[in-house]
């Protein structure tokens, strides 16, 4: 317990600075190098890393999307460019398994895909959440509304916990937990709209709007967190990595994270669909 208080800390004292230099090239360059080493660690769990074919490529996409995204907002031909590069990439690795004669069987290219768009979608996410309308709020908050809910569904489940949720791939988790988990987090996410509204001045609250959106972004960090735990049940492993002494790897710590942060783009980037503040 006290390594893993440790390292929180030390989490902690990284993650600020980076949120305060958002506006630079720090968060990319922190997300990037995120995204790579999820990438690795995903490879690694799936058996892959040492198909230099198939894991060199997508270490180097991994890193490069991330590190690129936000300069692509606002240009006309981003979504084209986006476009071409999961289409090439989707034609790389069917390539490989193709011209490998059985070496590459298609279902490891089709995991190696499948398992490096979704991680580098959800690292992309966090970037291009920043350059948002009160980004560096929603920024902040992907973080908060994925660990509240695994703190709140814990407590809640351990105190009114009596239904597994999905006994197969998390025993420990209840109904009773993801309820409460979801619920707490919903009203935290609206507290810390009002509390942003005031601090900074900015518009009115939208009290529905904001609640809605802790819901759905709560209920998804628990997706995403059940999500991993399945994969590892799948490989029989009990950590993605060790970077983080007491907190396993990259995609141990932000599995959560890499679920919410593109629901919370998807949902906030165009105004008109939903807006938390007036």
């Amino acid at each position: 317990m006290l390594t893993r208080i440790i390292t929180g800390i030390c989490l902690a004292l990284v993650a600020v600075p980076v949120i305060i230099f958002s506006h630079t090239v720090a968060l990319e360059i922190a997300v990037a190098l995120l995204s790579g080493v999820a990438v690795f660690e995903m490879m690694r769990c799936l058996g892959l890393h040492k198909n230099y074919y198939l894991s060199i490529p997508s270490y180097i996409i991994a890193i490069a999307v991330p590190a690129t995204v936000r300069s692509l907002i606002g240009i006309q031909s981003a979504v084209l460019a986006l476009f071409a590069v999961v289409y090439i990439y989707a034609l790389y690795v069917l390539a490989c398994a193709m011209f490998s004669q059985g070496k590459i069987r298609f279902k490891d290219a089709a995991k190696a895909f499948l398992s490096t768009m979704y991680i580098i979608c959800g690292f992309s996410c966090l970037v291009a959440t920043r350059a948002l309308d009160h980004g560096v709020f929603l920024l902040i908050m992907v973080m908060v509304v994925a660990f509240a809910t695994d703190i709140f569904a814990y407590f809640s489940g351990m105190l009114f916990g009596k239904h597994k949720l999905i006994p197969a791939v998390s025993p420990k988790k209840t109904v009773e937990g993801a309820i409460g988990g979801t619920l707490i987090s919903a009203a935290a996410f609206v507290g810390a709209g009002f509390l942003y509204s005031h601090l900074y001045e900015s518009a009115a609250p939208d009290v529905i709007a904001l609640f809605v959106c802790g819901i759905a972004l709560s209920v998804v960090s628990q997706i995403g967190d059940l999500i991993a735990s399945y994969i590892k049940r799948e490989r029989d492993i009990k950590d993605y990595g060790n970077l983080f002494p007491g907190h396993g790897g990259v995609l141990d710590r932000f599995d959560s994270i890499i679920a919410v942060a593109p629901i919370l783009y998807l949902m906030l980037a165009n105004p008109g669909f939903l807006s938390i503040f007036g």
